[in-house]
């Protein structure tokens, strides 16, 4: 009995020990820093202090994020003590990084736009640290002003800067944009300057795919010139301005956003994105909506323009009530291009309009259009899974009732109660075929998602 106490106790020590050995501490760093990226930079850092396998991990952490905004509401004091107290500390935690960073961002207040504390970030995080992506965001406090950025010539011109968002500043010049090739995103959001400087800013950045520009010009006079051979989306929120010009041949996603615009002072040269909608001006102009080309943005190997509306960090989407696209429901990758967009979608949507490619080319008698992995997929609702995304009204343009695929969306939308009052069928035959007549009275036999729905054919 006394050997037998003496194994039980021996046991209980022995798992004690295992309950007190630090077994995160003993993993790789990098598996630690994948822990660190998952809580705020300011909790990363401190983690320096609970031991000496911890101390450093944080200096090599990918990304760094700072919202001095939450920091100072903590803090006793005025917010300019506040400020320029969290603002050294962000100096000494970017000053103390190992290594280059993917991605930076800071919310600050104007006092650092003022002390030289926001131009010294920007040359380190750039020129010191090849910082890939950054991000700038002005909170004005107490001043109720736009920070002035005042920064030296080429200060963004790094091969290794690839995506930059100022949020909030005024420019008096250009300079710091010069040679800015490197750029391939380029986000301006509530920037004042006059239009010549933003003219001469879009023309220091020819590489860009990107451009979203929501600003405002000192002056209502000239005209805004967005001319960029690469430019794979645009979207333009601005106060009234004399003219806005933009040529861009190989846009695929545009979005506009003014009161003002006509015919007469907005010339778009966008042959791709205008194969969509061509009555914009008349009902979208003061709509919140963008057009997508899904067809043409598919062709690219790696379309960063698409990561970067579906992606929730950008918040791209949230600016719309309504979208249009054209997509080939026979490319796989259109499809679920299609379908990341509409999941990435914020609320209820006002009005999405499809346009199919043409797929009026006659098919020999039993010839699907489809195969038959892929019209079980659609079968099974593993293409557009009854996800949370609606909308009112839904057109579908060039609709043919020979295309399975697009007879499958349409009877999904349906059925899921996707579409919530109205489904409007268009045909680019007139009068319709006979076929899309009875696809068209198919549709409107399948039990309905959502009872109010009304299923028209239009031509």
């Amino acid at each position: 009995m006394a050997a037998s106490s003496s194994t039980v106790s021996s046991d209980a020590r022995g798992k004690k020990n295992l309950l007190n050995v630090d077994r995160i501490s003993m993993l790789p760093d990098e598996v630690l820093l994948m822990i660190l990226e998952k809580i705020p930079t300011e909790e990363a850092v401190r983690t320096s202090l609970l031991s000496t396998r911890w101390k450093g991990v944080w200096k090599y952490l990918p990304s760094l994020i700072f919202d001095m905004r939450k920091t100072c509401n903590a803090q006793m004091g005025s917010l300019a003590d506040r400020s320029g107290d969290i603002a050294d500390l962000i100096t000494k935690i970017i000053n103390n990084h190992k290594g280059h960073l993917e991605y930076c961002r800071i919310h600050h207040f104007s006092y650092q736009s003022k002390d030289g504390a926001l131009e010294a970030w920007i040359r380190t995080l750039i020129h010191v640290k090849g910082t890939k992506s950054l991000s700038l965001l002005n909170h004005l406090g107490h001043n109720r002003r736009a920070s002035m950025l005042h920064l030296l010539p080429n200060t963004f011109s790094h091969p290794a800067l690839t995506s930059l968002s100022l949020y909030r500043y005024d420019f008096e010049t250009a300079n710091p944009f010069n040679k800015c090739d490197n750029l391939m995103i380029l986000q301006l959001g509530r920037i004042c300057a006059e239009v010549g400087v933003f003219n001469t800013i879009i023309a220091a950045c020819p590489s860009l795919k990107v451009l979203v520009l929501e600003i405002t010009a000192y002056s209502q006079v000239g005209c805004l010139k967005i001319h960029n051979n690469n430019l794979k989306l645009l979207h333009v929120t601005c106060s009234h301005i004399d003219r806005i010009d933009v040529s861009a041949p190989l846009l695929d996603i545009f979005s506009i956003r003014f009161t003002f615009v006509t015919k007469d002072n907005f010339l778009l040269a966008a042959p791709r994105v205008l194969q969509i909608n061509k009555s914009y001006w008349a009902a979208k102009a003061r709509t919140p909506h963008i057009s997508y080309n899904i067809s043409g943005n598919a062709q690219e190997k790696e379309s960063i323009e698409h990561k970067f509306v579906v992606s929730r960090d950008t918040n791209y989407l949230v600016r719309f009530q309504s979208l249009a696209v054209i997509v080939d429901l026979m490319n796989p990758r259109e499809v679920q291009m299609l379908r990341e967009v509409l999941v990435a979608w914020n609320g209820i949507m006002r009005k999405l309009e499809i346009s199919f490619t043409d797929t009026n080319i006659p098919k020999k008698e039993g010839e699907s259009s489809i195969s038959g992995a892929e019209k079980k997929k659609w079968e099974d609702g593993q293409i557009f899974p009854n996800a949370d995304f609606r909308v009112d009204v839904l057109w579908m343009f060039n609709f043919n009732g020979c295309d399975e695929n697009q007879f499958e969306l349409a009877s999904r939308f349906v059925t899921q109660g996707t579409v919530m009052r109205k489904m409007m069928i268009k045909t680019s035959l007139i009068p319709p075929s006979e076929e899309t007549e009875a696809a068209v009275a198919k549709l409107m036999e399948l039990p309905k998602g959502n009872e109010e729905l009304s299923i028209e054919l239009c031509f």
